[in-house]
């Protein structure tokens, strides 16, 4: 865990804590049906925690579980998140996909309104 620290014009970050992936049993999102930035990071004791958004919460969630992936290959528990923005199969998830997101979304809203304005025959 990092504090963030502004010193007269300066930022500066201070490691506060740090956990072990490994010690890792689960990632409590708290209520997957709100836009909340808080979660629980159960350890051997219940840290509460508040990210920066609501997308760095999942960001931070997907990064651990790749990580867990990758390295650990144990079963991580990640619960009360939505699984649409948790799974990186969806292109919802991605941040570097934020423009293909809209273009589809204003596509599909186009393609509503020429069809709502066609008359019929």
């Amino acid at each position: 865990m990092v504090k963030h620290l502004r010193v007269d014009r300066e930022e500066k970050y201070e490691i506060v804590e740090k956990w072990f992936l490994k010690d890792l049993e689960m990632i409590d999102g708290k209520e997957a049906d709100t836009d909340n930035p808080y979660f629980d990071m159960h350890f051997h004791e219940v840290y509460h925690l508040e990210a920066y958004s609501c997308a760095s919460k999942y960001t931070f969630a997907r990064t651990l579980n790749k990580l867990n992936e990758m390295y650990l290959k144990k079963d991580l528990k990640i619960v009360n998140f939505d699984d649409t923005y948790l799974n990186d199969d969806s292109i919802w998830s991605s941040n570097n996909r934020d423009c293909l997101v809209l273009m589809r979304i204003c596509f599909y809203a186009s393609n509503l309104l020429c069809l709502s304005l066609c008359p019929l025959s």
